[in-house]
């Protein structure tokens, strides 16, 4: 998701991310159904990999010098990605530092590489990667914590004596030799491309020994074996219902078709998808909520554009029907009731969901679109098509959501209610009412509490005696379900590949059940 900066009271810029407070309760959800993963942890290996340059960091290096660990684990982390795309560059997405190894690829030679440049200097120009901790120290180290790979620590971390120092020896065990040769690059800083070269088939992310301990120790804690906590069940769920829909045909990297199964209960053939346990309802509140948000995004984008051409500002109820009245245009909107007009258009078009957001989506990728009046029709259908769907309980939807909601009523749920109030109004009314309590109050609200609580400054418009002002339009999308990166988890915990599922995904499918 593209995000747009907006400045900060210390005089910096910061980012805009959900600015309805909304897709907050979207990420509530998803962690529930995916706990132990993150946006940002792509590839199963580096829970072992981690382990074993944190138990050798531990055991050659003898230090607690938060420097030297910084500058040993970007050593680490550059050689991995180099190493790997060296094995083969089409498959190692997911890596950290793949951009510049990619690049780095392209000039390489035979003779020595040295590593030092591009890591030890941060923040230095041309380092591989931005971040001072590298991608462990700002992405794994949380995860890899929660897990019990490692133990809590400050500075330089420590891996945990049971599960952390198993993972790593088991590393140790499936790269063998290689393991060693990269060790001895991380400590110096240089190796043969033809080292790097045989070592990226050894630690390749996806070339875990099949029957190695490295193997069963990953798969285990993916599947959360013997784990029975909410937590556990959660992820072993989700895992399962993802190679549920990949028995089914649905292709691997296809997201959106696994989040139309999910949501429509349809399979691409037409045929209806039934999949057992309470997750499967989650994720379909998931969705629900996701099109809320991208809707009321629109809307919110289609006002702040309007305001950009008003100096002056405006009244906010002049704004909001400015902006809808020429989307109304079909009906009379100051005659006809929400609750009519409502139930009419979304018996017509539920089941579209994904079809009417995908303009929206797109029109949020390009401020260019903020006032298109095809997008814009399409959030207001969408907002009727959920209200009519899910307003009455179907499908556990509501229940679903407020169980992750903020007592403040961001979400879809808040949104269902507030068109309740207004169902024998008028539509003019009722939309007014919505946009004016979700988009405007909520915006200003959440924009108000991170000025309080931080000193961040990320209004998209500022509010003074009741006139709006200073629009500011910003991109949005989708947040992400971790969806991906489960469904890479699996493929390198060996239970599906291009052929769809494996012997173990299958034995995997067949004896576990979902609750």
């Amino acid at each position: 998701m593209e995000l747009t900066p907006t400045w900060t009271k210390a005089g910096s810029w910061s980012l805009g991310r959900d600015p309805l407070g909304i897709q907050a309760t979207s990420v509530r959800m998803y962690r529930n159904l995916v706990p132990g993963l993150t946006n940002v942890t792509n590839r199963l290996r580096y829970y072992s990999f981690y382990c074993w340059v944190i138990d050798r960091y531990e055991a050659t290096e003898h230090s607690a010098d938060s420097i030297k660990w910084r500058r040993f684990i970007r050593r680490a982390e550059a050689l991995y990605a180099l190493a790997c795309n060296l094995a083969d560059a089409e498959k190692a997405d997911g890596l950290a530092g793949n951009i510049w190894a990619r690049k780095t690829l392209n000039g390489i030679g035979d003779g020595p590489f040295d590593v030092r440049p591009v890591t030890d200097f941060y923040p230095g120009l041309k380092q591989y990667l931005s971040a001072e901790r590298g991608n462990f120290g700002q992405f794994y180290i949380a995860s890899m914590t929660d897990e019990k790979f490692l133990s809590p620590s400050i500075g330089v971390p420590i891996v945990s004596e049971k599960l952390g120092r198993r993972a790593a020896i088991s590393f140790l065990q499936s790269a063998g030799n290689a393991a060693d040769r990269l060790l001895s690059g991380i400590r110096d800083g240089v190796l043969s491309i033809e080292d790097l070269r045989e070592i990226g088939h050894s630690v390749y992310p996806s070339n875990i020994p099949a029957a190695s301990d490295e193997m069963a120790l990953l798969r285990s804690f993916l599947l959360a074996e013997g784990i029975e906590t909410s937590t556990g069940i959660a992820r072993r769920t989700s895992c399962w219902l993802l190679l549920d829909l990949i028995s089914k045909g649905l292709l691997q990297k296809d997201e959106n078709a696994m989040r139309r199964a999910f949501y429509n209960r349809i399979l691409p053939d037409g045929s209806v998808y039934s999949p057992p346990g309470a997750s499967a309802d989650l994720w379909r509140a998931y969705q629900a909520n996701e099109f809320c948000h991208i809707a009321l995004e629109a809307l919110f984008n289609a006002l702040v554009t309007r305001l950009q051409r008003n100096p002056t500002g405006a009244d906010p109820d002049t704004l909001i029907a400015e902006t809808i009245e020429p989307i109304l245009r079909g009906i009379d909107a100051n005659e006809v009731a929400w609750e009519n007009w409502a139930m009419d258009i979304g018996i017509v078009n539920s089941g579209s969901e994904d079809l009417l957001a995908a303009p929206i989506l797109a029109a949020l990728q390009d401020p260019k679109l903020a006032e298109d009046q095809t997008t814009l029709e399409n959030a207001l259908t969408l907002l009727a098509v959920l209200w009519a769907r899910w307003g009455g309980g179907d499908g556990g939807v509501q229940g679903a959501i407020q169980k992750h909601a903020a007592k403040t009523g961001k979400s879809l749920t808040g949104v269902i209610r507030t068109f309740d109030s207004q169902r024998k109004s008028t539509c003019q009314k009722a939309l007014t009412q919505v946009i004016r309590r979700h988009v405007v109050s909520d915006h200003l609200a959440i924009a108000g509490r991170k000025l309080a609580a931080s000193g961040t400054f990320t209004y998209h418009f500022t509010s003074a005696d009741g006139v709006l002002a200073d629009g500011r339009i910003a991109s949005y999308g989708y947040t992400n379900p971790r969806l991906r990166n489960l469904v890479r988890f699996l493929h390198d915990a060996g239970m599906h590949d291009e052929n769809g599922l494996t012997h173990v995904g299958e034995r995997f499918l067949h004896d576990y059940k979902p609750v």
